[in-house]
């Protein structure tokens, strides 16, 4: 596939989730919710203490699990990932070395045991139904955008509902937090930004393990 197809395959994938039919369509009797806005608490997301892509990450999967009770500073995971504090610029950060330790059981400090998985979604975000409910729940993720991860925290959308009471929502902007201290945020235009920038999406997983 080109790259101009690659191109328009996913921006239809990222405007909308479900797969409609000319016979639905037909069928359907659209109600359209325009402009609909979720955004998180923003409140005590962590920066990187270096500005290397690196830290950048680390503080991401910091605030991550602070957010699920689960206290491993950034410092925990670039000395575990890297073998010290060291300041590696790559761009991308290294999400599989990463992921190599992280997905692991660990006991914390209150004796909890916890396995953590770190989960990363290649490309723009297919499934906009579960970004929207997400954020509505207060859920928190990494976007990796140009080889930078930003927080999510915030989205603009139309929901289209139709009378049998299926949804669609169709992206108009994503709200972006730094990672960086003392960065502005910024905001993903659908339509006038990129989504081959949209690297991919970044979670990550808290489960109780057996002791």
């Amino acid at each position: 596939m080109g790259k101009t197809a690659q191109s328009a395959a996913l921006i239809l994938v990222f405007v909308a989730i479900s797969v409609w039919t000319q016979t639905n369509k037909k069928k359907q009797i659209l109600y359209t919710k325009p402009n609909q806005s979720v955004d998180l608490d923003a409140a005590n997301l962590s920066t990187a203490k270096q500005e290397c892509e690196n830290w950048a990450l680390a503080a991401g999967l910091e605030t991550l699990l602070k957010r699920q009770d689960v206290s491993l500073d950034q410092s925990y995971w670039v000395i575990r990932v890297f073998g010290g504090e060291l300041c590696v610029p790559d761009s991308p950060p290294a999400i599989e070395a990463f992921a190599k330790i992280m997905n692991n059981e660990f006991v914390l400090d209150d004796r909890r045991h916890v396995r953590l998985e770190l989960r990363f979604s290649s490309g723009a975000p297919t499934n906009t139904d579960a970004l929207i409910y997400g954020l509505k729940q207060q859920q928190l993720s990494l976007v990796l955008l140009r080889g930078h991860p930003y927080y999510l925290t915030g989205a603009t959308f139309d929901e289209q509902i139709g009378r049998d009471g299926s949804r669609m929502f169709i992206i108009r902007e994503l709200r972006l937090a730094n990672t960086y201290a003392k960065q502005p945020a910024i905001t993903f235009e659908n339509g006038k930004d990129n989504v081959e920038d949209i690297q991919g999406i970044i979670s990550v997983n808290v489960a109780a393990a057996s002791q």
